[in-house]
């Protein structure tokens, strides 16, 4: 499956090391938008701190994660996608907009941990999702 994924599945992956997040990159084509850097230098040293991994694997850990996604830039979405996004996002946090335009401008579900993302979204008639445990389940059965 394509997807399109939001930082706060990075974030996941990044404080709690498991490698199943590596493995549902690794099945899928895994998507997201170059903000996602700007969000992780932001964050660095809550997730270090946070992170349940030792500092010599979270390097590696690292790595493993962004060799299997594609990060787009941010000007290879749409203007009209842009709009979009924004005008959905912005009553509900204007810091999704990247993840959402890139979701339209890709035609790819979003998959996010965000609950409030999610329902906000759905009633503003956005409802290109998947869930981690649609994710999952594939690598379990």
């Amino acid at each position: 499956m394509k997807i399109v994924i939001d930082s706060n599945i990075i974030f996941s992956a990044l404080i709690s090391g498991k490698e199943i997040y590596i493995d549902i990159f690794k099945i899928n084509d895994v998507f997201i938008p170059d903000v996602v850097f700007t969000e992780l230098n932001k964050y660095e040293a809550r997730l270090i701190k946070k992170t349940k991994l030792k500092k010599n694997e979270f390097g590696s850990f690292v790595k493993m994660l962004f060799e299997e996604i594609t990060v787009i830039p941010k000007f290879a979405v749409s203007p009209d996608n842009w709009h979009k996004a924004y005008d959905i996002c912005s009553a509900i946090d204007e810091k999704d907009t990247p993840f959402v335009a890139l979701s339209l401008e890709l035609e790819m579900p979003l998959c996010t941990n965000d609950k409030k993302l999610y329902e906000k979204l759905k009633e503003k008639g956005f409802c290109n999702f998947v869930t981690v445990e649609e994710l999952i389940k594939p690598i379990r059965d």
